[in-house]
């Protein structure tokens, strides 16, 4: 579906060339179908933002900073996870692609320019990589991260890594003017969720299987392109300890004792109306299980004491299997980095990697 002031945009013209099977249809305000509650989690809507591009993370009180921004240049995921906030958070279920990407870019330079962030990634609002080798859109940003101490981060559960490989094989594939391909790669990190296998089978649907998202590490590694990994959500219905250490067995396999750039972790947390939702869809999900309290932004979070514990054992973990690994936490205060046992950081404008808060 195209909005109608969205149809001479170049990105709406390339996505019709490269789906040129798919059943189009002109909305005269893709607004209205989508607050319509639109339920075709199957369609793709091509209109143009009214809103920002670019955003600073929301900030959890207590937390550290955490020095990053976002882009949205996609609203919503093909995938369906059952924890996804975005259930919560959006009234339809249709993959909105955003096709004025020239003021995105415009957005991203700007904020790389005034504000240095650490990372800018794409993946806050929907996966980055899963429609992106229609999109184009991290070989479209890349470019504007050249010089910069800024990484563009995408964040992902799929394996859609060709295109990234291609480019990395073939210099010509990235526009940058001066600065060498494999100088702009360097520019990138490409970070995958990642959770044991069980959990992933049944609460991903849709996505690319452990295996197959190792084997992408594996070749993104090989291409000299960083890779991060998100243990985010730590679910506690499936947080066998014994099943981390196999996962992260076979993370080392595929990426090398000092592979992976960083690590996040995160326990489980349902926003408003997250958790009315699962037990509507799905009343038996295991994801329900463990004792949730509500915190000050209104979140339901794991008990405190269980949160910590999970971070110390899951941390001490990827330690003993990546000993130099840079590990953050995802919206916990300082007071639960310290009590995990993992340094809280602070996050300068400029600096890539967050120093030891002193």
């Amino acid at each position: 579906m195209v909005d109608r002031e969205a149809q001479g945009d170049p990105l709406a013209a390339h996505l019709r060339e490269r789906l040129p099977g798919a059943k189009v249809e002109i909305l005269d305000d893709a607004r209205r179908y989508l607050s319509s509650g639109s339920r075709a989690s199957d369609s793709l809507v091509l209109m143009r933002r009214r809103g920002a591009f670019v955003k600073d993370f929301p900030q959890t009180p207590g937390t550290p900073p955490c020095g990053e921004k976002y882009i949205i240049p996609m609203m919503n995921c093909p995938y369906s996870c059952s924890y996804c906030y975005l259930r919560s958070y959006l009234e339809h279920r249709s993959v909105v692609i955003f096709t004025d990407t020239g003021r995105m870019k415009e957005e991203t330079a700007r904020a790389i320019a005034e504000d240095a962030p650490r990372f800018m990634t794409t993946g806050e609002m929907s996966d980055s990589l899963a429609l992106d080798d229609l999109t184009g859109t991290t070989l479209d940003l890349l470019p504007l991260f050249e010089g910069s101490s800024t990484l563009l981060e995408a964040r992902t559960k799929s394996d859609n890594v060709k295109h990234l490989l291609a480019a990395a094989d073939d210099p010509s594939r990235l526009s940058s003017g001066s600065e060498p391909a494999g100088s702009l790669l360097d520019r990138l990190l490409v970070t995958w969720t990642l959770g044991p296998e069980e959990m992933m089978e049944r609460e991903e649907p849709g996505t690319a299987s452990l295996g197959a998202r190792l084997d992408a590490i594996c070749a993104l590694r090989g291409a000299g392109i960083k890779t991060g990994v998100r243990l985010d959500p730590i679910i506690p219905a499936y947080a066998d300890i014994a099943s981390y250490g196999r996962l992260l067995d076979g993370l080392k396999e595929a990426a090398g004792g000092n592979g992976i750039y960083r690590f996040e972790l995160g326990a489980l947390r349902f926003p408003s109306g997250l958790l009315e939702s699962v037990r509507e869809t799905v009343p038996r999900s295991p994801i329900l299980r463990g004792e949730f309290l509500r915190d000050r932004e209104g979140k339901l979070r794991l008990y405190r004491p269980s949160r910590v514990s999970l971070y110390r054992e899951i941390a001490g973990l990827v330690l003993q299997r990546f000993p130099e690994a840079s590990i953050e936490l995802c919206m916990e205060s300082s007071s639960v980095w310290e009590d995990a046992g993992i340094e809280p950081l602070v996050c300068s404008p400029g600096t890539q990697r967050p120093q030891p808060l002193s």
